[in-house]
């Protein structure tokens, strides 16, 4: 990659964000089109977001995505939201479109493609267990609704979290049974009992030592598992779902690659190319 006075900026604003591969798909497939975009991670605490926001106008940067734990509050400091972003409540790309600062959310659309693509499984008529409550469980939750599921079930630390994201959700989605519980309570593994699809949507697992409130005796073979994480790729949670025997334990692996994969045409208006992007990912 040669970088020059031309040379363009995309990244990705997270915290922590030392995990992250994005840089390697995007910059590999501006590499493939000969782009003179470079693609970089920017490390931002949750006291400095505003300002990190304004430096996208102030440096010229042409985008970035954001991860965890800045997608819901990002929201506050941006011109504009897509339609996607406003229904999920969170943002996950940030287009700066002229100096005007226009938020997109991907991830439903990305996880979709990867459960399909990865799990080979599909949403409908399927009863859901979304473990997060946060924005990345927001966009999931949607995702998950908007494919007809058959049931959707919210567990948060904070119940009322939960609560509060089921009710909205109700309001969105009238025809989709859905329901809140802590992960502290004993109806956890009841609920799992009952689950086809298991989504972890938390960011526990990025840290040694973090671990969630569920036992390999609360699995069964027919239930799919889905970990958001994928840096590390082999999670514990995953590990233990490995064990347990389940019908598939897959990372986020595949829904970073596919909304990945659409960030890319938000910024360069352009096709991209998804080949080059999964090879430097996989």
């Amino acid at each position: 990659m040669k970088i020059t006075g031309k040379t363009k900026i995309v990244g990705i604003f997270g915290y922590p964000v030392k995990h992250t591969l994005s840089p390697l798909m995007h910059n590999a497939a501006f590499s493939a089109l000969r782009l003179d975009y470079c693609y970089l991670p920017f490390e931002v605490r949750p006291e400095n977001l505003k300002e990190a926001v304004e430096g996208i106008r102030a440096l010229n940067i042409r985008g970035v995505n954001i991860t965890v734990p800045h997608k819901e509050a990002v929201m506050d400091y941006l011109d504009e939201l897509s339609s996607e972003a406003r229904l999920i409540g969170a943002v996950n790309i940030i287009e700066n479109r002229d100096g005007r600062l226009i938020g997109y959310n991907t991830d439903a659309r990305g996880f979709i493609k990867s459960l399909l693509m990865d799990a080979k499984t599909k949403v409908k008529g399927k009863r859901v267990l979304i473990l997060g409550a946060g924005g990345a469980g927001k966009g999931v939750a949607v995702a998950c609704a908007m494919e007809n599921a058959a049931a959707i079930t919210i567990a948060n630390r904070t119940a009322d979290k939960a609560e509060r994201l089921t009710e909205y959700l109700k309001g969105q989605f009238s025809e989709i049974p859905f329901s809140a519980i802590s992960l502290e309570k004993d109806r956890l593994p009841e609920v799992i009992a009952d689950a086809d699809i298991l989504i972890n949507a938390t960011s526990v697992g990025l840290k040694r030592g973090e671990s969630l409130p569920v036992s390999s005796r609360h699995l069964h073979k027919n239930l799919v598992v889905y970990d958001l994480i994928y840096n590390p790729p082999d999670t514990p949670f995953l590990k233990m779902a490995g064990k347990a025997g389940v019908k598939k334990a897959v990372n986020g692996l595949g829904m970073l690659l596919y909304q990945g994969a659409l960030s890319f045409e938000i910024w360069m208006c352009k096709r991209p190319p998804i080949d080059v992007m999964k090879k430097a990912l996989f």
